[in-house]
Formats: C-alpha cells, structure tokens, sequence
C-alpha cells in the first residue's frame, strides 16, 4: 500500500506550489549571494516593501516584489514549510488557476493593507516575506473544507480555525512581525475562495440536488 505522505514530493500533484516555492528560495540563494538578507537596508534596495518608497517614490511594484523576499533562513524555512504542505492540498481542491490567483491576490491584499496601516499610523518599517498569501491559503482551507461538509483530505473546519488563530497569535507575540499583512492575506483568502470556489460550488450542488429530486422512475 503506498503512503499518502508520498503525495508531497510529487510535483504534479501540486505543480503551482512546486514553482511558488522554487522561485522564493531562488530569490533567496540570489539575495544572499548578493547581500545580507537580515539587512534590512539591503532588502529595501532590492525590492522590499516601504511606505515611503511605495508612497512618494511611486514604486508600487514593491507591493508584490515583498512577497518572494524574506529576511533570513529562517523566516523563509517557515514560510516555505506551511506553504509546501497546506498549499498542494488546497491546489488539488481549488485547481491550479484558482489556486494562483488567491495566492497572489491574498498577497497582494496584505501588502496594500500593511501599507496603509503604517501610513496612517506613521510607520516606517521595512516589510518583506509570503506570509500574506500564505495566511490567504489558510484562509481559503477554511472555506474549502467548510463547504466540503466540515472536512477535506483529512483536515477539519476546527483544525483549520485552530491553525489561523495559533498562527495569528505567534504573530502577534512575536517581535517584528507584520500582523496586519497577515490578517490582510487571511481576510482576503476567505473572500476570494468565497468568490471563485465556494459560490460554484454551492451552485453545483443546489444544481445537483434538483436533478435527482426531479427525477422520475418509470416501472
């Protein structure tokens, strides 16, 4: 019998993730051969998010550059573990299309949203990393399984809820964490998985369910 944990070094079984998470390690292998990526003015220089830069420099793309930098090896083994295992599984659910979309939207989502927050609280932080759309996974697991009838591929709707808020909560104990690009990321998973997965799949259901009521059986 094949183990079911074998799933998770086969590239096509989630492709999208594979790539996702090839590209930010390569971002990162090329940032510390060039640099220090614990050097929060090196990263500034080289793509990450900043409000003044963003704001009077017009360089709106650090919005989405952010998200493939991190500052370390450990931020990004973190980063790169949850999106491994929790992003194949919510591929194969949504489909690979979809499943590109939320994860970049939900980034994007969480960069603008920590950028207005430290706007409006005059804030000046460097910000970087793909927890945003990591949390835009996690947000959108929790509307996958709950329209699966309270679980998919083994994980449940508490499980699901249970990781968002120990996640959030490490976040918000932990110094240095942008906790707003999170909840950003989440909020907007919820809504886009909502938009592009759960409405269709409740409609298919809805449709689903007519056709056998309607059915007539012939003796």
């Amino acid at each position: 019998m094949k183990s079911r944990n074998s799933d998770f070094i086969k590239p096509q079984n989630g492709p999208v993730t594979f790539i996702l998470v090839a590209i930010n390690i390569i971002v990162f292998i090329v940032l510390e051969l060039m640099g220090n990526t614990n050097d929060g003015e090196f990263m500034l220089l080289n793509g990450a998010m900043n409000p003044s830069f963003v704001l009077y420099r017009h360089e709106w793309y650090r919005l989405f550059t952010c998200m493939f930098m991190h500052f370390g090896i450990n931020h990004l083994a973190n980063n790169m573990l949850l999106l491994f295992l929790l992003g194949q599984i919510f591929e194969r659910a949504v489909g690979a299309t979809r499943y590109l979309g939320i994860y970049l939207g939900s980034g994007l989502a969480g960069s603008f949203l920590s950028f207005f927050y430290m706007c409006l609280m005059g804030k000046n932080d460097i910000v970087a990393g793909a927890s945003g759309a990591i949390f835009g996974i996690i947000g959108g697991m929790i509307i996958v399984v709950i329209f699966n009838k309270g679980k998919y591929s083994g994980i449940s709707t508490k499980r699901m809820i249970f990781m968002a808020l120990l996640t959030l909560y490490f976040g918000f104990t932990t110094a240095g964490t942008d906790n707003v690009g999170h909840l950003g990321g989440l909020v907007a998973g919820i809504i886009f998985t909502i938009i592009t997965y759960g409405i269709p799949t409740a409609l298919k259901h809805v449709i689903e369910k007519g056709k056998t009521n309607s059915s007539v059986d012939f003796e």
